[in-house]
């Protein structure tokens, strides 16, 4: 059994970069292989290649958010179309790219996650937004614990969980947790 980090390997990427040319005409798939592999990407763990990935990815999107999120659901489409599911952990950089460039456009994110989960986990991405936007970002989850799919309900459940050994704490549901069961 290999290394976690080499599930983005040269294959991964010529088969990624070959479905995102079919559905974004102007995605130069050589240049994108290319700035993956530029300086000590061999170097870098598993995290570092996901986001390193989410980084090169976004200078080949669409700068518009709204538009660059409707191209990812089109590449998810192509890529389960094309049995490329797989191994669906090398795709979390989907949801990193939610998390990092869409901050600050919580109506947009919040529908890319309801979409990206049902294909990656976004339950580390979705926690900033809670941070952020508290109320409001419970308020969508909460939405979302009755949704049809069960990845949207597990987001609902595992994105608000207070305290995860491996992901971002939210102090305010902490102290809300500790008002609740105060007797």
């Amino acid at each position: 059994m290999g290394l976690i980090k080499d599930i983005y390997s040269v294959s991964f990427y010529e088969k990624f970069g070959q479905a995102v040319a079919e559905v974004h005409p102007s995605f130069n798939k050589k240049k994108f292989i290319d700035a993956i592999y530029e300086g000590d990407f061999i170097q870098k763990e598993w995290k570092e290649r996901m986001k390193h990935t989410t980084v090169v990815l976004h200078q080949f999107m669409p700068q518009n958010f709204v538009e660059a999120t409707s191209l990812i659901d089109k590449i998810i489409e192509n890529l389960k179309k094309n049995n490329f599911a797989d191994s669906n952990l090398a795709f979390i950089f989907f949801a990193d790219y939610i998390e990092m460039y869409g901050l600050h456009d919580f109506k947009t994110s919040a529908k890319a996650f309801v979409s990206i989960t049902q294909f990656i986990s976004c339950e580390f991405a979705v926690r900033p937004f809670i941070l952020k936007y508290k109320e409001q970002m419970i308020d969508e989850m909460v939405k979302w614990s009755l949704h049809e799919n069960h990845h949207v309900r597990r987001l609902a459940s595992e994105g608000s969980r207070p305290r995860l050994p491996w992901a971002m704490a939210i102090p305010f549901l902490k102290k809300t947790l500790l008002l609740f069961f105060q007797f």
